[in-house]
């Protein structure tokens, strides 16, 4: 296990200003919980990919994360927060 205390998110990326059942869902890791707008910024990448914007940031806890999303190349995922 790394030295960093990872916590877990999921977001949700759409059209808003509602979420909706068309939006996207993913998970990400930081050391603390980005807003909203950190988010956007942070994941820039990932929400053009998928169009619309960060609707909203939820913390999860690790063995939803795990049971919900693939953690095959979790290890290469960007940190939030370092």
């Amino acid at each position: 296990m790394d030295a960093i205390n990872r916590k877990y998110f999921e977001i949700c990326i759409g059209h808003g200003p509602k979420e909706s059942s068309n939006d996207y869902w993913m998970c990400i890791c930081g050391v603390k919980k980005p807003t909203v707008q950190e988010a956007e910024r942070f994941y820039a990448a990932d929400v053009a990919l998928y169009g619309g914007h960060v609707l909203g940031v939820y913390p999860i806890d690790l063995n939803t994360a795990r049971a919900c999303y693939d953690f095959e190349r979790a290890d290469r995922w960007p940190v939030f927060g370092l």
